[in-house]
């Protein structure tokens, strides 16, 4: 495990928190860099960090530098913001000039801005690479197992999900007995979870599938779930959730497994080709 110090650029969600807690507990040096309007407001927790907009991007050069950091991990959702919120200085305006900003997606923003980063001599990395065991595992992950109405609901959800994703729109869909109940879009996961379980029809089931997006540079923004993710499930009363092995982060793994059991949903690691035969 290297020593050397990380520069963390964190944005929304679960997983910028559990990438701190692991680097807490490991001692490895970290610079933390919160992305205002994008992570959580309670994400640094006593932590040394410094809140910039996605614009700064000469601030964010200059702290990476001071604390001699030389790679540099991009975790959390971004969503695209407009250039009224991005707020760049002159150093990121030219960049984005020279990238095409107005033409980019969700995920071309973030290619931008790790060829930003790249340029002044950095290395950005995925946390992948940092914790390798995050990576959601193939197969069912918990004691409740996908009836077979569940897992024909995933394989649709698979299929919409790859279209949406091709389309840099979103990560997830919710299927229940073959009904397409929404997708995500700039709203989130959760509030997807919360309009599908408004919308679900009678007769048990519903799914949430949620894949990396074809075209996806897998360094950054991958699916993820945690405990909260399982929680806004079992609210919603809905089934289980299927995500894609090896290309999505499982936040807190034990305590998301636990959460799922106790609450009575599947969790399922889907991988192409290998869908768990139904209960008999």
């Amino acid at each position: 495990m290297s020593s050397a110090t990380l520069g963390v650029l964190a944005g929304g969600g679960d997983a910028p928190r559990r990438l701190l807690a692991v680097l807490d507990e490991i001692r490895r040096p970290y610079t933390l860099i919160c992305i205002e309007g994008q992570a959580d407001p309670d994400l640094p927790q006593g932590r040394p960090h410094v809140w910039l907009p996605l614009g700064a991007g000469a601030a964010a050069r200059d702290a990476m530098r001071t604390a001699g950091a030389q790679e540099i991990v991009m975790i959390g959702r971004v969503r695209r913001p407009s250039l009224l919120e991005l707020k760049p200085d002159l150093f990121t305006m030219q960049k984005l000039l020279q990238i095409g900003f107005a033409m980019l997606g969700d995920d071309g923003v973030l290619r931008g801005i790790a060829k930003i980063i790249e340029a002044e001599g950095f290395r950005v990395v995925g946390i992948q690479d940092i914790f390798a065991d995050i990576l959601t595992p193939a197969g069912q992950l918990g004691a409740v197992a996908a009836s077979a109405q569940d897992l024909q609901d995933v394989m649709r959800g698979v299929t919409a999900a790859r279209q949406l994703g091709s389309l840099d729109i979103g990560q997830a869909v919710v299927v229940q007995q073959g009904i397409i109940l929404g997708v995500e879009a700039a709203e989130g996961t959760d509030a997807l979870i919360d309009r599908a379980g408004s919308l679900k029809r009678a007769g048990g089931g519903g799914v949430l599938v949620k894949l990396c997006k074809p075209q996806q540079d897998r360094r950054f923004d991958l699916p993820a779930l945690g405990p909260q993710t399982v929680a806004r499930m079992v609210a919603a009363g809905l089934a289980g959730i299927a995500i894609e092995a090896g290309a999505s982060l499982l936040i807190d793994r034990a305590a998301t497994i636990a959460a799922a059991d106790t609450g009575g949903i599947f969790l399922l690691g889907y991988k192409d080709g290998a869908i768990p035969e139904p209960p008999r």
